[in-house]
Parts: structure tokens; C-alpha cells; sequence
């Protein structure tokens, strides 16, 4: 496979689950977190941080070359510590808001 080819079905259509297009920057919300984000490999935090973006209003951070949708949560532990948690979802598991 040559650098620019992508496997078959790739790049991901930027759809959302009721059909309309989605583009960085879009509002979006996860109404069910798929399964396929809680990879084995993360801790019993990580998941509870990826879960609690379950149903809240997020920002698409980006569409990356394989369609893949980025977003991003702050996760404020103290008024003056915090961290981030990113990760990818297919186009269809958002809702454009």
C-alpha cells in the first residue's frame, strides 16, 4: 500500500448518527460511549474520565485523515491543576448539536 492509499473503507464520510455533516470546531455530544473507545489498555481511571464525556456538549478537535472524530475534555482537579483527556470515536457514534 502506497503512503497516500487508505484500507478500504477509509477516510470515514464526517457524518453523524442522524446524517448530518460534521466538520472541526462542530458542537457535538456522545449519547452512548461505544465500546470500542474503552480499549483493555486503559486504567479504571482513564475509562471514568472517557465515560464522564457520556451526554455532555463537547468541541470536535479535529477529523483526522481516517475520518476519525478528536475530542478533547479538561479534567480541572484543583483550582490550579488539571489535565486534559483526548481521544477518537467513528463520525457516527456523535450527535452534530
Amino acid at each position: 500500500m502506497y503512503m497516500n492509499e487508505f484500507p478500504e473503507g477509509y477516510p470515514l464520510k464526517p457524518i453523524d448518527k442522524n446524517g448530518k455533516k460534521i466538520v472541526e470546531g462542530d458542537q457535538i455530544k456522545i449519547e452512548k460511549m461505544p465500546e470500542s473507545v474503552l480499549a483493555d489498555y486503559l486504567s479504571d481511571e482513564e475509562v471514568k474520565d472517557v465515560m464522564s464525556c457520556e451526554g455532555i456538549e463537547l468541541k470536535i478537535t479535529e477529523i483526522d485523515q481516517y475520518g476519525f472524530v478528536w475530542v478533547e475534555k479538561i479534567l480541572k482537579h484543583t483550582k490550579s491543576e488539571y489535565n486534559t483527556h483526548s481521544f477518537s470515536l467513528e463520525p457516527h457514534h456523535v450527535t452534530k448539536l
